[in-house]
């Protein structure tokens, strides 16, 4: 997931899985189309001029009611060299992260390299769901170059997170940007695209949404790729949160204890580490940041929640990871001024690839409902996190106030389709067990674990083992063996020079 800012976020959240024969969350809603429903016309995409056909597609806001508002959902089709109704459909998870804002980069070939590889069969497909990217999106800005004071206090702003929900509810129900709707605003589009089955392929979150695809519509999927594997039921944002940061923290320990270089500089990294979380469960500290707007240090309170889950999402990337013995050290000697601009550059990294109204809508409606007290304590134990991140959201979704889906939601996936699932070993939001639970539920599934990788780490070999399996629509014949242990983490740094290109 597309890297904004600086390495510090790629906010490519998952693909999905397949074709469901467990109980769906609900019901398909029938599909009535809006006034002119489908526009289109040809562009071209990224600094490769590959041709495209760009469009809207409307539905209505209200799929039940099939009347009143309606969404122009906004898409890009990268054509297929040959005329084909073949189709693989890319999405970025989030939730809140819309698809279109990254065609050019996967046109040019940037990352996700294997879809351009396949255009010689299938068009590559980018739709932003309802609430996010072009399509209505339910964006609430909380960070605030002039106030920094108030994101480092908190992830989701007391004040602000009302300013925008009273701002969007004046053009939005926000209880009508669930991943059900979203899923079958997609089944209509691909019908009125013209293709038959389409090949489902994302990133972290996403693999929610195309899971919840697939359950609904079964008969329209060819095969999934996953990358960073979010299944409902196994995985409940945000409880993975404490024990993924963890994990994530404990091997850069580890490596850093076994590489010659980073025990020479930060030989007490994970004692130092574990002190600065001591001190964040007494309270807020005082950190130095360097004002974005003044240029100018200001002296800021960041509190646990914060500094948590913005470390934890520094280690999504291995590129941005690689700083984080550095930015500790610096910070236990007293110079804040390095962990202040990692906290900055996640804030302001997702904040410009999220609509975190839209996030809000859809987590704080399929997964703090089904969050249970017993499942908190387990998961926070013996986590810098701790209970922080969900105390967080759950705040955050008293304020939101949507609805809860209902319970089939959760309910585990399974399904027959051909899917291959891509992890990290060192995956600090969607851990690698979680595909590998989640495996029991696919006959036809394959993991690739890699070790030494994280959340958004891309390797030559798995592209290329993703694009054979696209190709044939099998895993069988899949070695995943060598791809395994052919990444390494990048080298430590030992300053910040380098961490915002």
């Amino acid at each position: 997931m597309m890297t904004t800012g600086s390495n510090l976020v790629r906010a490519f959240v998952a693909a999905a899985i397949a074709i469901a024969v467990g109980a769906c969350s609900g019901p398909s809603v029938p599909f009535t189309p809006a006034p002119n429903p489908l526009h289109t016309h040809d562009c071209v995409t990224g600094k490769s001029k590959t041709p495209s056909i760009c469009g809207t597609f409307r539905v209505y806001e209200n799929r039940q009611a099939a009347s009143g508002r309606t969404i122009d959902i906004h898409f890009i089709v990268l054509k297929a060299k040959k005329p084909s109704d073949r189709a693989i459909f890319f999405n970025p998870g989030g939730p809140g992260a819309g698809a279109t804002q990254f065609a050019g980069y996967i046109a040019d070939g940037v990352f996700e390299k294997f879809l351009p590889r396949l255009r010689d069969s299938y068009n590559i497909v980018f739709v932003d769901n309802r609430g996010t990217g072009l399509s209505h999106p339910l964006q609430c800005d909380f960070f605030s170059a002039a106030d920094p004071q108030s994101y480092f206090s908190q992830i989701w702003p007391d004040a602000q997170l009302k300013a925008c929900r009273a701002k969007l509810a004046r053009g939005a129900d926000l209880s009508d940007y669930a991943t059900d709707f979203a899923a079958d605003d997609l089944d209509d589009l691909r019908a009125a695209l013209g293709y038959p089955k389409i090949v489902l392929s994302g990133t972290s979150g996403g693999t929610t949404f195309y899971l919840d695809y697939a359950r609904r519509h079964p008969s329209h999927v060819e095969s999934v790729v996953l990358e960073g594997v979010a299944p409902p039921h196994l995985l409940i944002i945000p409880l993975q949160d404490a024990q993924g940061g963890q994990l994530a923290i404990d091997h850069i320990a580890t490596d850093c204890e076994h590489d010659a270089g980073c025990r020479a500089h930060f030989p007490h990294f994970r004692a130092h580490f574990a002190a600065i979380a001591d001190r964040l469960e007494h309270g807020p500290m005082t950190i130095e940041v360097q004002n974005t707007t003044t240029h100018r240090l200001t002296k800021v309170q960041l509190s646990k929640q914060v500094f948590g889950d913005r470390l934890r999402q520094a280690l999504y990337s291995n590129a941005s990871a690689a700083y984080v013995p550095y930015v500790i050290e610096q910070e236990y000697v007293g110079n804040g001024v390095p962990l202040g601009t990692m906290i900055e550059s996640s804030a302001d990294g997702l904040n410009s690839i999220i609509s975190e109204g839209d996030n809000l809508a859809v987590t704080c409606a399929e997964d703090i409902p089904f969050i249970t007290e017993a499942d908190i304590v387990q998961t926070s134990a013996g986590s810098f996190i701790g209970d922080s991140r969900v105390r967080a959201q759950q705040h955050a979704c008293e304020i939101w106030d949507v609805g809860s889906v209902p319970a089939a939601f959760q309910d585990p996936v399974r399904s027959t389709a051909p899917v291959f699932m891509i992890s990290g070993a060192d995956d600090p939001t969607t851990p690698p067990q979680y595909g590998t639970q989640e495996l029991a539920y696919l006959p036809n599934g394959k993991q690739l674990l890699i070790a030494n990788a994280s959340h958004d780490t891309e390797v030559d070999c798995a592209d290329a083992l993703a694009e054979r399996f696209i190709r044939h629509a099998s895993v069988k014949g899949l070695v995943t063996s060598a791809c395994a242990a052919q990444y390494h983490r990048p080298a430590f740094a030992t300053s910040m020079n380098g961490f915002a290109d």
